[in-house]
């Protein structure tokens, strides 16, 4: 059992991180990440055509692509499929630099955080880490970004009970069982893990990162494991 507290973000209004986006929309005019269109940070059109993993109408002939059940991860929900202006937005939020899509992205994700918090009840969202290195070369987690804008639009405490202890190769061509061997020991617990969790991700691909997460705080002491990601690739 874990005697440190968990590291709890203190709390920013929602305002202050719009006041704070639209502050720098000022000094740099943003383009959409979706398609380069000047005037948003990702335009009304490219949000048109975001669209969720599965479609309604489907979900009972076939396996809602946006539902993820694990094993140590109890259930995970995905926003939208990982494509089109959602597939370009996220890689400019990773790779770009491009933080200030964080709060965008958050505000599309909110319903989905909604529909999963009927199922949790009251939970703590924890961010997927990175390793320190990857920290240092992209100056962010994005999960974090991600986590923090979700949880001051709906008042959730964010908890910091993970660390990736271990660098891991990238995953994006491995099957789930190279990744779940890629990521073993990657994750430790840091402080004592909240009663319920929702892991915080950007792409949720094969699960197995969120599969590893949620088996480190299972074993430190959380009593329920959920996952979130603003996208799926299905």
């Amino acid at each position: 059992m874990f005697e440190a507290q968990p590291r709890a973000k203190p709390p920013v209004s929602a305002r202050a991180d719009d006041e704070g986006v639209r502050l720098l929309d000022l000094l740099l005019p943003p383009a959409c990440a979706g398609c380069g269109a000047a005037g948003s940070l990702l335009c009304a059109g490219c949000r048109r055509v975001l669209r969720p993993p599965s479609d309604a109408r489907d979900r009972i002939v076939a396996p809602d692509a946006g539902v993820v059940v694990g094993d140590a991860l109890l259930a995970a929900l995905a926003a939208f499929t990982y494509e089109g202006p959602m597939r370009r937005a996220l890689a400019a939020l990773k790779y770009t630099g491009a933080s200030r899509l964080a709060p965008v992205l958050a505000e599309l994700t909110l319903p989905a955080l909604d529909r999963l918090v009927q199922i949790t009840g009251p939970a703590a969202l924890v961010p997927i880490p990175i390793h320190r290195d990857r920290l240092a070369s992209r100056g962010y987690n994005q999960a974090a970004l991600l986590a923090g804008a979700l949880a001051r639009r709906r008042r959730l405490r964010v908890v910091d009970a993970l660390d990736r202890v271990l660098p891991t190769t990238k995953q994006h061509r491995l099957n789930r069982a190279a990744r779940l061997a890629n990521l073993r020991g990657a994750f430790a617990a840091s402080g004592r893990a909240p009663h319920v969790a929702i892991l915080v991700d950007d792409i949720i691909t094969t699960t197995a990162t969120l599969e590893a997460c949620a088996s480190v705080l299972r074993d430190a002491g959380c009593g329920a494991v959920y996952g979130l990601g603003v996208a799926r690739e299905v």
